[in-house]
């Protein structure tokens, strides 16, 4: 439902022979509601659903594709073709740099954790040779 209510589709395509493609020749289902929007809100929109789309598709499977059309030279994220969304590779890899950052602030702990029981763990072994070895 939100994805029908949110959906907002390019006004203008380019085809493969370069021409320009109306949206209403493409999709009546994601037509906006208002043609009269600013063209800052309509990719404030644009942007908002494509990150909602990124969160969804989760992490580690957005870096692989992201990873795949990078090395194909594409310019363009095609994995949200159905939902009409095109985000350009610079707007995903800023995701994915946002998204690790969120992912190392919520379990900074836990590797703080580990480094001290790994550090612990090895003056222990250094301690055992000392007294044994």
């Amino acid at each position: 439902m939100l994805n029908v209510l949110f959906a907002k589709a390019r006004r203008w395509r380019v085809s493969d022979e370069g021409q320009e493609i109306p949206s209403s020749q493409r999709s009546h289902l994601f037509a906006p509601a208002n043609d009269d929007l600013p063209l800052i809100v309509t990719k404030a929109e644009e942007d908002a659903r494509s990150r909602l789309a990124l969160k969804r598709m989760g992490y580690f499977r957005v870096l692989s594709a992201y990873h795949r059309y990078k090395r194909e030279g594409s310019d363009t994220f095609h994995s949200f073709g159905a939902d009409h969304l095109w985000p350009t590779m610079d707007f995903v890899r800023d995701w994915l740099k946002d998204e690790g950052r969120q992912l190392v602030a919520q379990h900074h702990w836990v590797f703080l954790l580990v480094l001290l029981a790994t550090l612990a763990a090895g003056l222990t072994f250094v301690g055992a040779l000392a007294i044994f070895g």
